[in-house]
């Protein structure tokens, strides 16, 4: 067992090696974990076979299922409605203020734009201890801000940027292994491990809103009593998380993520997030805390009085899941709001692209 602390600058890059090449060893995706709740359970099974039995109407609405349904692709994008973008005029045709190409010019501001949205609506806060993961499309990089800058401190000219070996970029293309002076070596390894393994993931998100964090520390987790959770429903996966790095931690995300996973509950700690571009992570990573939030609220009115709790069962939510997935009305991928959150971005951090 090698005991790492995670989200810590403890993680040497010696440690950081061996951790890399533990998950690269492993092939292929261990079978999917057994575990009745809302959330799938990918480690250590969380037990709630005795619950079902007292209430198996409730226990049921909880049961995660494995059905891979195209995300909205019915819904028009709103972006092709009303084209934003996060790049300035002035930096475009690689006049960008550090020289970069224009794809990676635009990755930056993407990620940088995520730092200040997470900010802006409650999801950044939690000091300097949460990570944007945003891939440069095309290659193997990605973008981090900053381990020490908080979250509205973040610019496109401040990320950094590393590859798939753990090593930080340099802009003249010089490299180097990964220190945690700068870095932070809890996030580089699981976003190596979700975007080799999903492809079709740009995007990790990383952080630890206080519902969320209250949700994981709940035997049954996530419970469908929003409509967020509802559309949700068997998309989040559930990670133990004990605070080290195991041998098993790379299967765990491999697996947490499978079948087209969109988010991953950390037990007591947080969340990761992931979407096919910015839009879609931090629409996933703002609807799994409004759920965690309802929910907190909606327990803390009925407290242990499971009658008073209305969860829809299981069947229901399922046809629900897939009928809100073929909609023509709401698209569920973030693409509708993501024109908002730019101008949004224009009104009250007008600094994040620079």
């Amino acid at each position: 067992r090698t005991s790492l602390q995670r989200d810590t600058p403890r993680l040497s890059s010696t440690l950081f090696r061996t951790l890399s090449s533990m998950m690269r060893v492993a092939q292929g995706v261990a079978a999917a974990a057994v575990g009745i709740g809302f959330v799938l359970t990918t480690t250590t099974a969380v037990n709630t076979v005795s619950d079902c039995t007292k209430n198996p109407a409730n226990c049921a609405s909880l049961h995660s299922h494995d059905v891979e349904v195209p995300v909205s692709p019915n819904t028009p994008d709103r972006r092709k409605l009303d084209p934003v973008t996060t790049v300035r005029p002035e930096h475009s045709a690689g006049k960008n203020p550090i020289g970069v190409d224009d794809v990676e010019w635009k990755a930056r501001t993407e990620a940088a734009a995520l730092y200040r949205l997470l900010y802006i609506h409650d999801m950044g806060s939690d000091l300097a201890a949460q990570c944007v993961m945003h891939r440069i499309p095309g290659r193997e990089e990605f973008l981090m801000g900053e381990w020490g800058l908080f979250f509205e401190e973040q610019t496109a000219s401040a990320m950094l940027k590393y590859d798939f070996d753990g090593n930080l970029v340099y802009l003249n293309g010089t490299k180097e292994v990964a220190e945690p002076g700068r870095s932070n070596m809890g996030c580089i390894p699981v976003a190596v491990e979700i975007m080799k393994f999903r492809p079709d993931v740009q995007t990790v998100l990383h952080i630890h809103p206080l519902s969320v964090m209250a949700v994981g520390g709940l035997k049954d987790g996530l419970q469908p009593l929003s409509q967020a959770a509802f559309f949700l429903y068997g998309q989040v996966s559930r990670e133990a998380y004990d605070f080290t790095y195991e041998n098993s931690f790379a299967d765990s995300l491999r697996r947490g993520f499978s079948n087209g996973k969109r988010a991953m509950l950390l037990n007591h700690h947080g969340l990761y997030a992931v979407g096919r571009d910015a839009a879609e992570a931090f629409f996933v990573a703002k609807h799994v805390k409004q759920a965690c939030d309802v929910q907190v609220m909606t327990l803390g009115m009925a407290g242990a009085d499971e009658s008073a709790q209305l969860a829809p069962p299981a069947p229901t939510l399922i046809e629900q899941y897939k009928d809100m997935m073929a909609s023509r009305d709401y698209a569920y991928d973030g693409s509708r709001e993501w024109p908002g959150l730019v101008r949004q971005l224009q009104r009250r951090a007008a600094d994040y692209n620079m």
